[in-house]
């Protein structure tokens, strides 16, 4: 098997547990030990049979040794416990069972994508990082005030001048949300489908359609972190809203208090005394009188924002609509929930971590425990109150080892716990303390819906039992896993459903409790940690908190869907600007990938790369690029710089000083200078343990720079390079009352600040004292900076001397990071995506190198040649095997130009295009294609393979391995993991009336989970048939799209036991004309796909025949174009070509050289539907006789080329 995305070769770990070592020495998962075996045993060729026997074995001592090596593991998640599940049943099962191997496949697969990309699920590490990014190296703690963003942002000069008109386009992604937590359905609306939404980081959004469309209601708050909303049942005009996140084992995610609106969330207003008052830096929950507004209760948390206030949490309580507050329960532990009785608000009742539940009769008053016979008090708690009867309430608890579920049927007088049937789940896995949510079923108290890393309904044995049973409601991967909030909707016509939120925004039920959706379109709450975009074009690829690495579609605008690319977290991504089929991404701790073929597949992109894997490197995965010098990328390690030539192919390890470097942390970055490629920046931090090192040899070597000793610092929030000169940087930092922008100009010998805040605490410049994320320098304006804060955006206009809220259109969200590309400049967001503005001023007195797109070939046999001249050259020269066969004259930039080039014999091409412009050339990338002579087209076609032949093949070959008595074509036996064998039929295919492709196959190829079918995100290895009309846009054929081995049951227990042979043909047919109409001529392709896990034998194809019917008789119009066999051939001195033409039209014949350069244009005009004669005298357009050799013919009308070659002789 290859190694890829993170997974072991099966060199790397044979039965040994070099996996162990990989792990740098510490505990590991004893499923990562398992899993590496089974993954590197999964050799070509070798039964699964033979390897369970020894899994079976292995299994006994790799779980033996879980308990006696890594037993420090809290709480196992529920895949972990899933894949134990199936271990047991693998084990109960036997090996002769035919059961074991399906239960062996589905290890397999679990294992590896354990052990490959990580989930996206470390919520606690971001916040840490944010908390310790406050801390400078003389304090213990950030020195930020409460409310301190709102006060920066009314303090901050705001920008006004017409710059306010900038045009920005919001990107997206119009499918990807990012947390949420709170929800309100408005009451007003019967059909249940007006939707208010808190989310973590965008604010607080509404739909009246169910999640068709969305709408934005808060861009005016400072801050964006919502977590909690309330609606007044006796004014629906009023809402309260808190922000903040209470959940985290470190709350960094502090908001500004609460806000309140009057007229729906059309306006909102900061309720002040909120503001600055700590106890409300978290506002957990809030609930709202049912008989009048103006009493409020909410419950809050300080969160770790000063050691004194650790551990501090309240319940307020106002009665004035949020004018003023009044203590009435203040704890050591989190109070994370407060809910009132939906019949009587005078009982409310609050979950407080490690304590349980607390009650009030008197409407918040006064408060005291109700957590009688609760005896495991550990983690956080969610309650829920019966619709049926509000005495029964159900809470659920993260445990002191799994998940818990209580009853009480008493009103919370006394609790029971409840027991699982069988296997206890852990629907919590281990971040309890971070999802955790539960809702009753709307007329059965016996049912409770409850959500963690997965939603699970549980249904007690009857009511007052302490036995239940739990159902995973869906897969682990859809919906969105980490579930924070559920309710249950029930509108006045139609059944009931579940509405919930979670890390990828919300999640519904068509009805009932199935059918799951993800309503999120529009919904752009995503928070990203890197972009970039596509050179010559607008496409964006981005790395998100919680959600992965996902690309746009070209010119998106906020509505469109992306395409997931990388799992895990989503970091910072590269797109290669000279080369936009080259892009790279990766998950945390330098889970790096890369595709080089536009983002369509992605193969790890780690080799020699020695920091990888918590410990080794950061959490956040960082990529150093410079636009100049695109194939040179730069990632960092708990050892130094690592630098690759070319593209993250290989990696060595830079020369840096460790003294300087310091310890390993989330803050080491990377930057390569705008103005020079060969300066290059790295560190993460600037004070006595570390600072940072520059490289003045293209990354090679790096030496230490100069602390700047005016003020205490430490670590860097971000880097920053000036795209005009080469020994100026900037160092970011996000402490209170310290500078945030420090500049050299000497390559680190002295550092300046630009911020204003020098010695003192505050800035003289109009710099806000906030968080710093990133930095630009406009690359056609040296005094114009822009600077991405946790507020906004900031600009300066005159090199940072004074600073000013940009205000030109963006919202007050904090800005992770900034990139000028081409003629645009992104922006990511944290919590609002992706947006980007244009100005055509940005590349002045750039010129770039053009970009070669697609290099493919058509079903005319020609090579086709897409080309972007981004620039505005003087000419251009296309070049193919070093011969030149085209100039364009001088060009617009970004013209779209598409060459095709003759070709005469099947071999090898490279391409490239040269532009110049001002006496300088600019030098696209080479690139390389294998092209094929292809046949004349035919409407008949017919081979058994016995012979071979009118193939071109990637990974198959044509043979008669063991079992089979004939030759016929074969993918390797077993296909690699990762991989994707093609094979294209060299002979096009003229579409008749009716026209049926058939063959004989054994499609033995992993099987997808049970039910699954083609496009669905359980359906793994597939085969497929695919046609063309132009040779780069392929469809499937057959009416299922893709099949694998369930197609035929022989195949399936096949795959489970053993190889193919003969005797397991089936016949496929396909109608061509469901796909393709009378006259197209077009390509046909098979084409297997393998992903990264389990495979199989694979695909074997024979007796491929194109049958059609209804051809038209002699005599008539023909239904397709035909171009024949010019006569005589060989010639000299002349020659008659002849053709069919299938209707009136323009009709064009060009004679061309073996290098592709035209010759003769024999005829360019309108000819009628019939046959036509052209003979060429053998001369060139300007009448001189034409060298001996072979010449190619095309004949072109409408969509359809068709061509042919001819020997000139003398």
């Amino acid at each position: 098997m290859t190694g890829s995305l993170g997974v072991s070769p099966a060199s790397e770990c044979p039965v040994e547990c070099a996996c162990i070592r990989r792990t740098g020495g510490k505990s590991a998962d004893w499923k990562s030990v398992f899993a590496r075996w089974s993954i590197a045993c999964n050799r070509e060729g070798e039964p699964i049979m033979k390897r369970l026997l020894f899994s079976l074995a292995l299994v006994s001592v790799v779980t033996l040794s879980g308990w006696l090596v890594f037993s420090d593991r809290d709480s196992v998640t529920p895949t972990e416990a899933r894949y134990a599940q199936l271990e047991r049943q693998l084990k109960h099962a036997g090996p002769d069972s035919p059961e074991a191997p399906r239960l062996q496949r589905k290890l397999d697969r679990m294992a590896a994508e354990m052990d490959g990309q990580p989930r996206a699920d470390s919520p606690d590490v971001f916040t840490k990082i944010l908390y310790e990014m406050r801390i400078p190296s003389d304090r213990t703690e950030p020195e930020y005030r409460p409310g301190y963003r709102t006060r920066e942002l009314k303090r901050t000069p705001h920008r006004f001048f017409a710059e306010k008109t900038l045009t920005w386009t919001a990107r997206g992604p119009g499918n990807v949300a990012g947390r949420a937590r709170g929800i309100i359905v408005d009451p007003d609306d019967a059909t249940g489908l007006t939707w208010f939404i808190a989310s973590v980081g965008g604010g607080v959004w509404k739909t009246t359609d169910g999640g068709s469309t969305w709408q934005v209601l808060t861009d005016a708050l400072p801050n964006l972190a919502v977590q909690s909303i309330a609606m007044a049942a006796s004014n629906h005009d009023v809402m309260y809203a808190g922000t903040g996140e209470s959940y985290f084992n470190i709350d960094t995610m502090n908001g500004n208090g609460m806000f309140k609106t009057a007229d729906r969330g059309a306006t909102w207003t900061q309720l002040a005394t909120t503001l600055d008052d700590p106890r409300f830096n978290n506002v957990s929950r809030i609930i709202v009188s049912p008989s009048d507004p103006d009493v409020v209760l909410a419950s809050t948390t300080t969160g770790t924002y000063k050691q004194s206030l650790n551990s501090t949490s309240s319940i307020f309580r106002s009665t004035d609509g949020g004018a003023t507050w009044t203590e009435v329960l203040n704890l050591g532990s989190q109070i994370q929930q407060i809910m009132a009785d939906p019949t009587d608000f005078n009982v409310q009742y609050a979950c407080v971590r490690n304590v349980g539940i607390y009650k009030s009769t008197d409407a918040g008053l006064t408060w005291s425990t109700s957590s009688g016979g609760i005896t495991d008090t550990v983690g956080r708690f969610e309650m829920a109150i019966s619709p049926v009867n509000h005495n029964y309430l159900y809470a659920a608890s993260q445990g002191s080892s799994h998940a818990m579920l209580w009853v009480s049927l008493d009103a919370g007088a006394t609790w029971t716990e409840t027991f699982e049937s069988g296997t206890e789940p852990n629907w919590l896995g281990s971040q309890g303390w971070y999802d955790n949510t539960i809702v009753c079923h709307p007329s059965d108290p016996t049912i409770v819906y409850v959500g963690g890393t997965e939603l699970y309904k549980i249904v007690l044995d009857s009511l007052g039992s302490t036995n239940r049973t739990s159902t995973p409601m869906a897969s682990y991967s859809y919906p969105h896993p980490d579930h924070h909030f559920l309710a249950v909707i029930q509108p006045a016509v139609g059944p009931w459903f579940l509405l919930g939120t979670n890390d990828g925004g919300l999640t519904r039920t068509s009805g009932g409790e199935t059918g799951f959706t993800m309503p999120i379109n529009g919904m752009v709450t995503t928070q990203f940690y890197g972009v970039d975009k596509m050179p010559g074009g607008s496409a964006y690829i981005g790395g998100m908190q919680d959600n992965g690495t996902w690309m746009s579609p070209a010119n998106s605008t906020i509505a469109d869907a992306w395409s997931p690319k990388i799992g895990g977290d989503g970091y910072e991504t590269d797109w290669h600007f000279d080369d936009p089929t080259r892009v790279m991404g990766g998950y945390q701790y330098n889970g790096l990938a890369r595709s080089l073929d536009g983002g369509a597949t992605w193969i790890s992109a780690t080799s020699g790369l020695g920091d990888t894997g918590s410990g080794n490197a950061p959490f956040i995965t960082k990529i150093g690029q410079s636009n100049a010098r695109p194939d040179v990328v730069f990632a960092v390690g708990a050892q130094g710089v690592w630098r690759s030539t070319d593209f993250g192919g290989n990696w060595s390890l830079s020369t840096t000083p460790l003294s300087e470097w310091g310890p390993l942390s989330s803050f080491h970055d990377v930057r390569v200078s705008g103005a020079d490629p060969d300066i290059v920046w790295a560190g993460s931090r600037m004070d006595g343990t570390g600072s940072l090192v520059v490289s003045t040899d293209g990354g090679a070597t790096f030496t230490g720079t100069n602390d700047f000793t005016d003020v205490v610092m430490g670590r860097i929030s971000g880097l920053a390079t000036d795209p005009f000169d080469a020994n100026t940087a900037y160092a970011l930092f996000s402490y209170a009352a310290r500078p945030k922008i420090l500049k050299t100009t000497d390559l680190g010998a002295t550092w300046a600040d630009i911020s204003g805040f020098g010695t003192g605490s505050t800035s003289t410049n109009g710099f806000p004292d906030v968080a710093v994320y990133d930095l630009l320098v406009w690359p056609n304006d040296a005094n114009r900076i822009w600077v991405g804060t946790e507020i906004g955006l900031m600009e300066s206009l005159d090199g940072g001397a004074t600073w000013a809220l940009a205000n030109n259109g963006l919202p007050a969200v904090g800005i992770w990071m900034i990139r000028a590309v081409e003629d645009e400049i992104i922006v990511a967001t944290h919590g609002r995506g992706i947006w980007t503005t244009t100005d055509s001023a940005l590349e002045t007195n750039l010129t770039f190198n053009p970009l070669l797109g697609n290099l493919y070939q058509t079903p005319s046999g020609s090579l086709a040649i897409e080309m972007n001249l981004r620039s505005a050259y003087d000419s251009t020269q296309v070049f193919v095997d070093g011969s030149k066969v085209l100039t364009y004259s001088a060009n617009a930039p970004r013209q779209l130009e598409t060459l095709e080039v003759p070709v005469m014999t099947t071999a090898t091409r490279s391409v490239y295009a040269r532009g110049f412009k001002d006496g300088g050339t600019y030098d696209s990338v080479l690139k390389s294609i294998d092209v094929y002579t292809l046949s004349s087209p035919e409407f008949t076609y017919s081979n058994n393979l016995d012979s071979g032949g009118d193939f071109a093949m990637t990974g198959f070959s044509i043979q008669t391995p063991a079992g089979f008595s004939n030759a016929a074509l074969h993918s390797p036996h077993n296909y690699a993991d990762n991989s994707g064998p093609v094979a294209m039929l060299t002979v096009p295919v003229v579409i008749a009336a009716q026209t049926d492709l058939s063959f004989d196959e054994i499609a033995i190829v992993e099987p997808g989970d049970p039910g699954t079918v083609f496009g669905d995100s359980g359906f793994w290895d597939f085969v497929t048939v695919e046609g063309s009309l132009d040779g780069i846009t392929w469809q499937t054929l057959d009416p299922a799209g893709a099949w694998d081995c369930r197609a035929y049951p022989d195949w399936e227990s096949a795959f489970n036991s053993q190889n193919g042979n003969e005797s397991m043909y089936h016949n496929r047919t396909i109608d061509l004309n469901q796909t393709f109409t009378t006259g197209d001529v077009i390509l046909l392709r098979f084409r297997l796909f393998a992903d990264a896990y389990v495979n199989g034998w694979g695909w074997a194809i024979d007796n491929v025949a194109v049958t059609p019917h209804g051809i038209s008789g002699a005599g008539d119009t023909p239904r397709a174009m035909v171009l024949n066999q010019n006569y005589p051939n060989p010639f000299n001195p002349a020659t008659t070509i002849s053709f069919n033409l299938p209707a009136d039209g323009r009709a064009k014949l060009e004679i061309f050289d073996a290098r592709g350069r035209l010759v003769r244009t024999l005829l360019d005009g309108r000819l009628t539907a019939g046959p036509h004669d052209v003979t060429w005298n053998g001369r060139d357009n300007h009448e001189r006789t034409s060298a001996a050799g072979v010449y190619l013919y095309r004949l072109t009308a409408g969509q359809t080329v068709l061509q042919d070659k001819m020997t000139l002789v003398k």
